[in-house]
């Protein structure tokens, strides 16, 4: 289930929006998402230049074989995506990534990181090509890269040599994002991106998401703390039986609201 704000002092851990939205400029769409298994039914939304959009919805909803679906991961029967206006055809990962799509899975362990490498192996893997030269490894741009993202997400580790399953979760995480932004894509989709991470390591994500935000960037969120999805986005799309049920505004946002939307007892539907 979506899980309720616990503890006033807990709003603290999110900083404030740091942009606004440009709402001329559609980075992402989906239009009539559907499977076969009727996980996904009918589903269409945007995603605009600089929005966090997060997407909300109890246990079965349907928002991780969404996003699963956008990256080529899940196979959909219906239905198309399109970036800057364009449509493109993604039928696994790395039509994904060719397309500047990043996806920050929800097990970081299993599905975002080789835990018996190092660091900066884990950092530069998505991004290998281009730290290779007719196909041979540039070691020192290997190390270039993962000092200068160990320094900017504040990640805890002796050197860049370290092995990354020795590092705490939050650290983990932190590589995870580091081997993405490396790839400098232009959506970043993040599933339960703070799960099983302290406090601290919660709001420096927090904060690099604002910042993704204030590059121009289209962000992405699916995560079942309402807290959270409440603090960081600038609108939430609420999922209920496979189909987008009720969209909430920033300035709209209540727990009952997206509660009545999750568990379809308001009766609202996708517009």
């Amino acid at each position: 289930l979506i899980k309720m704000m616990v503890g006033r002092s807990l709003t603290n851990i999110f900083p404030p929006p740091v942009c606004e939205p440009d709402y001329s400029k559609v980075v992402f769409e989906a239009k009539n998402l559907t499977d076969n298994d009727g996980k996904l039914k009918d589903v269409s939304f945007q995603v605009f230049k600089g929005e966090v959009l997060g997407i909300a919805g109890l246990v079965g909803a349907g928002r991780s074989e969404l996003v699963e679906t956008i990256f080529g991961l899940y196979p959909k029967t219906g239905g198309q995506i399109f970036l800057h206006g364009k449509e493109v055809h993604i039928k696994s990962a790395a039509d994904a990534i060719k397309n500047k799509m990043a996806l920050i899975t929800e097990d970081r362990k299993q599905t975002g990181l080789n835990l018996i490498v190092s660091v900066k192996e884990n950092i530069a893997s998505v991004s290998i090509g281009k730290l290779s030269n007719h196909g041979i490894v540039n070691d020192k741009k290997i190390n270039e890269v993962s000092e200068k993202y160990i320094k900017e997400l504040k990640i805890k580790t002796p050197d860049g040599n370290a092995i990354v399953g020795n590092l705490s979760g939050g650290n983990q995480q932190k590589v995870v994002l580091a081997k993405w932004l490396l790839d400098e894509p232009d959506i970043i989709i993040f599933d339960e991106p703070t799960r099983g991470i302290d406090i601290g390591a919660k709001r420096d994500i927090y904060l690099l998401i604002n910042n993704l935000a204030k590059e121009g960037k289209a962000v992405i969120v699916i995560s079942s703390e309402m807290a959270e999805v409440m603090g960081i986005c600038d609108r939430i799309l609420v999922m209920a039986e496979g189909r987008i049920n009720g969209e909430v505004r920033r300035e709209e946002f209540s727990q009952e609201v997206i509660m009545g939307y999750a568990s379809n007892i308001t009766g609202g539907k996708q517009e």
